[in-house]
């Protein structure tokens, strides 16, 4: 997220105006789909195919790039386009008022509301479900509550930066809020305060008014809430400059637990599923990965670059770059370095069950994704590999010849099935019978909510 937002910065600076709190490219890099906690309103992945939009052949997108966004769930589209040398928010099909620039645009977990930030007459405003809210010097990173019924965003005025939720917004802190987010019942906001210097901040949780707010910690330097968004884990940096990490459960941000104390610690995250967190912890200039509280030494001379909980085997997976090469390596199974080296992997993910791993990887200029080891079809890109709940899919995104389309293939990686290719392909979900892949697509003019069996 500091990446995007800091591309943002630059682009915007240059007067370039970047569309992108949802994925917007081609083979769009989305994160995956989250399990929802028994309090959170069910959000079903629409199970039919349909065309949520035509793109007029009179309308001009702003930009090849960052444009469209899809809803994870399929309920709804937007796109910004070009008048003069004015632009617009197209959602399902609606056109917005013409601004000077458009900046960061949100889309409900549902797809029916949107939220959008824009700049007329010099000043940036939020503009919700079509209607301007609030005026700023400036806005940005609007998102909504798990529930969809309320919006959040940070804007400047003056010299304070606020966070603004459903127009009401706090007291305020002279630097930018770095991270933001509701909790899982939609009540709270969780968020990085007054954030200063050695870049550490104060760690609060307030209610969505901001009448009440707790100071969980005084010196956290980031944080990250688990997939349900009912608990939050942040590293936290004491006098002596050592870090650790604390973890609160929301419903009780009293209790607070403390792990041990490192010189750094860094790629802190939390199971697809539950509370189990691991991270990586230096300590005398050698690596500890730490998964619910365990350590183990990490070989020298490695670099975690991602790591993955694989609940049920009750390990970690780590993607290590070592002499120019990325490789897995499994924590807490003794089994250390897993399969070969590539040139660059990502996207590591797990099977329900723990018993398949798969990632994507590239060799030269080709990439394939590698199941339990072993490289499947070369493609020239793949993006995004995913399991079905039941272990017996392996989806994922790819592009061959300038075509891009999505795989199918069993749990060992045999492709069962290449689907029809398009001009752009969005991130993969499954229905919620298992049986068909539902995705976005743009087809010329046509933005379509596809929905395919996963075999023939």
């Amino acid at each position: 997220m500091r990446i995007e937002m800091a591309i943002s910065l630059l682009l915007r600076s240059a007067g370039i105006i970047l569309f992108g709190v949802m994925s917007v490219s081609g083979c769009n890099y989305s994160p995956m789909g989250k399990t929802a906690a028994p309090s959170l309103p069910v959000v079903l992945v629409e199970d039919k195919s349909a065309v949520l939009a035509t793109i007029r052949d009179d309308e001009k997108p702003f930009s090849e790039d960052f444009r469209i966004a899809f809803a994870g769930k399929g309920g709804g589209v937007a796109y910004i386009s070009k008048k003069g040398d004015k632009l617009y928010v197209v959602h399902n099909a609606r056109p917005g008022r013409l601004y000077e620039g458009i900046g960061d645009v949100s889309l409900s977990p549902d797809g029916r509301r949107i939220v959008y930030t824009a700049i007329a007459e010099g000043k940036w405003r939020v503009v919700v479900d079509g209607k301007e809210e609030d005026t700023f010097d400036v806005f940005e990173r609007p998102k909504f509550s798990p529930d969809g019924k309320h919006v959040a965003c940070q804007g400047r005025k003056g010299d304070l930066w606020h966070l603004v939720v459903d127009g009401k917004m706090n007291a305020g802190a002279k630097t930018r809020y770095p991270e933001y987010a509701f909790s899982g019942d939609s009540a709270h906001i969780v968020y990085l305060d007054k954030f200063g210097e050695k870049h550490k901040g104060s760690l609060v949780v307030s209610d969505i008014a901001f009448k009440s707010k707790q100071i969980i910690d005084a010196a956290a330097t980031s944080m990250t809430l688990n997939d349900d968004r009912t608990a939050v884990a942040a590293v936290s940096k004491d006098s002596a400059d050592k870090e650790s990490v604390i973890q609160i459960d929301l419903a009780k941000p009293d209790a607070i637990t403390r792990g041990a104390a490192y010189d750094k610690v860094q790629w802190l995250g939390f199971a697809p599923k539950g509370r189990a967190l691991a991270y990586v912890g230096e300590r005398q200039g050698r690596m500890y990965g730490v998964f619910n509280g365990q350590e183990e030494l990490l070989p020298e001379g490695v670099t975690p670059v991602t790591l993955v909980i694989n609940q049920a085997g009750k390990s970690v997976g780590v993607l290590m770059s070592a002499n120019n090469t990325i490789y897995l390596y499994e924590m807490f199974r003794n089994s250390g370095r897993k399969g070969n080296a590539y040139d660059e992997a990502e996207w590591l993910v797990y099977s329900s069950d723990g018993a398949v791993s798969a990632l994507a990887a590239r060799k030269g200029k080709s990439w394939s994704v590698v199941v339990n080891g072993k490289d499947g079809p070369k493609f020239d890109r793949v993006v995004s590999p995913k399991f079905s709940s039941d272990g017996k899919y392996l989806v994922y995104r790819a592009r061959k010849d300038g075509k891009r389309f999505v795989v199918v293939a069993d749990a060992s990686g045999k492709v069962l099935r290449q689907h029809s290719a398009y001009e752009q392909v969005f991130d993969v979900q499954f229905t919620s019978d298992g049986k068909s892949a539902a995705y976005g697509v743009k087809d010329g003019n046509k933005l379509i909510w596809k929905v395919e069996k996963l075999e023939k």
